[in-house]
């Protein structure tokens, strides 16, 4: 079965908490969604930095914040939260050791959000979304904050999300990648 043909099925869509055995579709899903959907909007060299601050993070997964969309059995979109302090990567490495965020005074963070291109706009990954800012809330949070790609931006603006700065990402002194910190109440 090919992504095409879950998408022309009639859709069986479900979401579930991601597993560890989940890495190698998410992996291949980040692959797919970075090259097909963000890389036109890059350099080669910020498309390079992108990928060393985006690695697979199982502290998401262990954490048991991390998400995935499925349609008809197939990962069509990914992401979730954190109560950790880590927005992204800088290092190249996972978050399990960033500090934890205080529900009270703090705002949950927004991870990893990924949908495969034959998925895109067709509202998988605001589904996503929406799970994640629904088990933040659950977990005492009142507010969320994420770091947005030039690709992304857009829609979190359209969805209720407040630009609060543009700042430029990488690892290191590599801060070449564009991306806008962005919060909004849940």
């Amino acid at each position: 079965m090919t992504y095409q043909k879950a998408i022309t099925d009639t859709p069986v869509i479900e979401i579930r908490r991601a597993t560890l055995a989940d890495r190698p579709a998410l992996e291949e899903m980040k692959e797919q969604a970075m090259s097909t959907l963000l890389d036109p909007l890059m350099t080669p060299e910020q498309r390079h930095e992108m990928r060393q601050i985006t690695p697979y993070d199982p502290a998401l997964i262990e954490d048991g914040t991390y998400y995935v969309a499925t349609v008809n059995g197939w990962i069509a979109a990914s992401g979730g939260w954190s109560r950790r302090a880590a927005l992204f990567s800088p290092d190249g490495h996972d978050t399990g050791e960033a500090p934890f965020l205080d529900p009270k005074c703090d705002a949950a963070s927004i991870r990893a959000m990924y949908t495969h291109p034959d998925f895109a706009r067709k509202g998988l990954g605001s589904l996503v979304l929406s799970t994640a800012l629904a088990a933040a809330r659950f977990a005492g949070f009142r507010q969320a904050r994420l770091l947005a790609t030039v690709a992304g931006e857009r829609l979190y603006r359209a969805a209720g999300w407040r630009t609060e700065e543009r700042v430029m990402v990488g690892s290191g002194d590599k801060a070449i990648v564009p991306g806008y910190r962005m919060s909004r109440s849940i």
